[in-house]
């Protein structure tokens, strides 16, 4: 039970993503500065909360959630907390991701995460379960928190499908999403249409993970959902969105 409770946080904590001018960033296509607060379920059941921040600090953004477990999951973990946060600064004109830190409150297995991005050698230092190395990425490469705000812009009518790069566990890896109809979904906040992502991920659980981002909120995300062998698994709904 601990495990799958672990399992339910890192999920959350990594959902809340090629080297082209898709992967652009800047001022005009950002979200305003926000705070939001959504609940985690899992098979019908509250497990969890998280709130997530966008944030503005001259040249540069933070990108911040934190994930506490909640209900009854919390009698099931020894995990307080878990804090992404990647910071985001201004060159050229494109926000690009400058460091990211995935960190445990808690827990007795290291699971953390920090890389640094050297945008003069297109290079990243990782540090992941205390293990450090470097590696060579592509222009516009992202963590894989900071690579949802590349769905919180105006969707691209002409391309349905989109892959950025992406770190992710110490590795560099292809995030494809795929742009399929707008739909009207149902939250606390009332009705809202959205647009639906769908990143499908090859492996023996055919995971498949899907989000929606409503366009009356700048696109930020209100549900995201975790498919597995075809069945729901997790899904995160947002219950609150304050505009700072």
């Amino acid at each position: 039970m601990k495990k799958n409770i672990i399992l339910i946080l890192l999920f959350v904590s990594h959902q809340i993503c090629s080297a082209n001018t898709t992967s652009i960033l800047n001022d005009d296509n950002l979200p305003p500065e926000f705070n939001a607060t959504y609940d985690v379920h899992k098979k019908g059941l509250r497990v969890g909360k998280m709130e997530a921040s966008l944030k503005k600090n001259g040249r540069e953004i933070i990108y911040e959630s934190i994930t506490h477990p909640a209900g009854l999951a919390s009698l099931f973990t020894d995990v307080d907390k878990i804090t992404d946060r990647a910071i985001l600064k201004l060159i050229d004109n494109n926000y690009r991701t400058i460091e990211f830190t995935h960190k445990f409150t808690g827990g007795k297995k290291n699971r953390n995460e920090h890389y640094k991005f050297d945008w003069d050698k297109n290079k990243v230092t990782i540090t992941y379960k205390d293990i450090s190395s470097v590696l060579d990425i592509p222009a516009n490469t992202f963590d894989n928190f900071s690579n949802q705000l590349l769905l919180m812009r105006t969707p691209d009518y002409k391309n349905i499908e989109k892959t950025y790069p992406v770190i992710s566990k110490g590795r560099l890896k292809n995030y494809v999403y795929k742009r399929e109809s707008k739909e009207n979904i149902e939250t606390k906040l009332g009705k809202l249409n959205s647009y639906k992502y769908v990143r499908e991920k090859d492996n023996d659980k055919k995971t498949t993970y899907i989000g929606w981002y409503a366009e009356s909120l700048h696109y930020i995300p209100i549900r995201l959902d975790k498919f597995e062998n075809g069945k729901l698994d997790l899904s995160i709904q947002i219950t609150s969105i304050t505009w700072l």
